[in-house]
């Protein structure tokens, strides 16, 4: 549930209630962005700018947002929510399924099914190749997913800067900063400070093929000579990578697969 509460932060235990209809007090607006204890899936968001309720899914947080115009209405969105359950169900209904930090289900890594192993006590989490498996001690059940996710995280800044490195030799570009991180929305982002490239990647890259993870890292690289999307650009991207279309195709057709990799509904 950490995933959750990273998205909303701590909303108040009186707004919560009152979600799950046990107090009249109505949620101020410091409590949004505001989960439904009764269904998770649900992710009420506070819009000032909106004019009417309406229902968003998002793909890479696999919830659907209601969004509310101004905190008195937040009764009748629930409503509406509860209401609408049907729909919210088809729509999610047609994610990819779940891919939680559990031992023995298996996630995606480097573009194939890998099985979680947890050995009993401590030691350094490590990859089995040949059996296909992702091997991570963990004291005990609470901690696992939290190394799980840690291990992912080294290992995807590892191969992305081993790529971003090559690609930005190639150009003769230097690089000042690479973070690996959790983002929604991109794959990647680089900027330009005084000279150096800054970068920064989604750690779920490293659950695409390996392929795709040089794509990424070389359509950012190219962001170093052309800012756009020009193309030029392209131009660019394709001077440095061989097979641009079919991964920019991969991307677009299993990203929800990648943000599927630690969910846990």
């Amino acid at each position: 549930m950490g995933k959750i509460q990273s998205n909303i932060g701590i909303a108040s235990q009186k707004a919560l209630r009152w979600l799950n209809h046990n107090t009249s007090h109505t949620p101020a607006k410091d409590d949004f962005p505001l989960r439904d204890e009764s269904d998770p899936r649900i992710l009420y968001v506070l819009s000032e700018r909106a004019r009417r309720i309406s229902l968003k899914v998002k793909v890479s947080d696999r919830e659907v947002q209601v969004i509310v115009p101004g905190v008195r209405h937040i009764k009748a969105a629930a409503k509406f929510a509860h209401d609408q359950i049907d729909w919210i169900n088809v729509q999610l209904e047609q994610l990819p399924p779940p891919q939680p930090f559990l031992p023995g289900h298996e996630i995606l890594y480097r573009g194939l099914p890998y099985r979680l192993i947890k050995p009993e006590g401590r030691g350094r989490a490590r990859i089995d190749n040949i059996a296909r498996k992702i091997i991570v001690p963990s004291p005990d059940i609470d901690s696992f997913a939290g190394r799980v996710r840690r291990f992912l995280i080294r290992e995807a800044r590892e191969e992305l800067e081993a790529a971003t490195y090559h690609f930005a030799e190639k150009l003769g570009k230097p690089i000042g900063k690479i973070t690996v991180r959790d983002t929604s929305s991109r794959w990647g982002s680089c900027i330009t400070r005084n000279g150096e490239g800054h970068i920064s990647y989604s750690w779920r890259l490293i659950c695409a093929p390996a392929n795709i993870l040089d794509y990424v890292a070389a359509h950012e690289c190219a962001h170093l000579i052309e800012p756009n999307h020009s193309q030029d650009f392209w131009d660019v991207c394709d001077s440095l990578f061989d097979d641009v279309k079919s991964c920019k195709k991969w991307l677009n057709q299993n990203g929800a697969r990648l943000h599927a990799v630690g969910a846990d509904y």
